[in-house]
This record gives structure tokens, C-alpha cells and sequence, in this order.
């Protein structure tokens, strides 16, 4: 079931979205009337398809939010309801999918429901299987930071910092892989490493920065290959 975050510090305000969302649809809907505590909510590891948030609020507000969601979520749908447009700049650089000024009326709720909720399961509907000694694990896509060799298994790294370790491979790592590497967002910078450019901060030299602080090696007769993917998929590949 696709998960909702309603954040908005008036109670009624909230209230108000949760039922048009209900009578869209069945979700599993949590609201929250104070925006710290959904930032708590986060950082605990806490995530969500889809977050709408009022702009103004005590600290953090929508958009700080925004920025602590997107440390490990890079594709969530982020809506912002509020009274104010002046932010709206500050929204496109943490990639919300709409801007609605208040009131929203239902109808138009509805048109960007509709729009945002495609995109959102067809990210669900990816998911990477990882045989390991508890059985066999279906781990998104997009939660996932990089997978790695390690000691003839792999370990596969998510956004909220859990490894989910595979059982001795019986294939080489690039195979294992090979799944992933037909997601555009997904590079082969090492023989032991994949990497999903959504989680990579900078490129430097030889190494990919991540943004969970790791560096992620990259072979020399590769660097030229990545760093024309990377700048293809933040830039269009265009450089200064």
C-alpha cells in the first residue's frame, strides 16, 4: 500500500487534506500537525511514496524538510500546499512535484494525484531480490545506495543505512548485478561496486562521492565511460 505524510501545522488544514486523500484512495495515511516530529519520523529510518507539506512552519518548515527527506529518498513525491508562493524556487531544488496554493479544492488535489501517484508506483514497482540466509529479500530500487563485493557475496547498501548481505554468489558480481544495470539511474564504475547516481554528491578523479559519506572507486579505464553517464544523467551532459 502506498504510504502518505501530511504535514501541516493547522490541525483543520490537515484534517481537511487527509479526508480529500482518503476519498481518493486507500492509503495508509499518517498526519502530523508538528513538523519536528515527522523530521524525527525521518531520521529514524521512517519513509514514504508520497509527502504533502505545508511550506510555513516552525522550524524546520516544508522546505527544510524537503532537504531531510532527500538525504534518503532522492525520489519520493514531495506536494507542497500553501498560502505563500514566494518559495516556490526553493521547491524546485529539492524536486517537489507541484506547488498548489491554499485553498485546494479536491478537484484540483485529484489532477495531481493523479500525475504523482504514476510515478510513484512505478518506482515501487521495481525491486531488487537478494537471496540471502533468511531468505529471499525484495529490496526498491530506489532505496538503494550502491551493492558491493564483499568475501563472494554481495551487500547491498540502502538509503536508511541497513546492509542486506546475499549468501555466497554462484554467478561473478556483474551478473548478480545485471538487473540493476538496466536502470539508467544504476553505474558499474568498479568491478566490485554498483553505484545509483541518485545517491552520488560529487565526482572526483577517480572516486564517487556519495552522499552518505562513502567513496566509491572508480577504475581508471572506466572514469572516462562514468563521467559521461554522470554528467548525462544530472546534466544532460552538458559541462561548463
Amino acid at each position: 500500500m502506498i504510504k502518505v505524510a501530511i504535514c501541516d501545522d493547522d490541525a483543520a488544514e490537515a484534517g481537511r487534506i487527509e479526508n480529500f486523500v482518503r476519498t481518493y484512495g486507500d492509503f495508509d495515511i499518517s498526519v502530523y500537525t508538528n513538523s519536528r516530529k515527522l523530521g524525527w519520523v525521518i531520521e529514524d529510518g521512517a519513509d514514504f511514496d508520497l509527502y504533502l507539506l505545508d511550506v510555513v512552519m516552525p522550524n524546520p518548515d516544508g522546505i527544510e524538510l524537503a532537504r531531510l527527506i532527500r538525504k534518503s529518498d532522492k525520489t519520493a513525491a514531495i506536494i507542497y500546499l500553501t498560502s505563500h508562493n514566494e518559495r516556490a524556487l526553493e521547491a524546485f531544488h529539492v524536486h517537489a512535484s507541484q506547488y498548489l496554493i491554499k485553498p485546494v479544492s479536491y478537484e484540483t488535489l485529484c489532477r495531481e494525484l493523479d500525475s504523482v501517484l504514476t510515478a510513484v508506483k512505478s518506482r515501487n514497482a521495481k525491486t531488487f531480490l537478494i537471496k540471502t540466509k533468511d531468505g529471499t529479500e525484495a529490496v526498491p530500487f530506489h532505496k538503494i545506495v550502491c551493492c558491493e563485493l564483499v568475501n563472494r557475496t554481495l551487500c547491498c547498501i540502502t538509503a536508511d543505512g541497513e546492509k542486506h548481505r546475499s549468501v555466497t554468489l554462484r554467478t561473478s558480481f556483474k551478473e548478480s548485478v545485471s538487473q540493476l544495470c538496466t536502470d539508467s539511474r544504476f553505474i558499474y564504475p568498479h568491478m566490485s561496486f554498483v553505484v545509483n547516481m541518485d545517491y552520488v554528491k560529487s565526482m572526483q578523479g577517480n572516486l564517487l562521492v556519495m552522499n552518505t559519506g562513502a567513496d566509491i572507486p572508480i577504475t581508471r579505464r572506466a572514469v572516462s565511460n562514468i563521467k559521461e553517464k554522470y554528467l548525462e544523467y544530472f546534466f544532460g551532459g552538458e559541462q561548463e
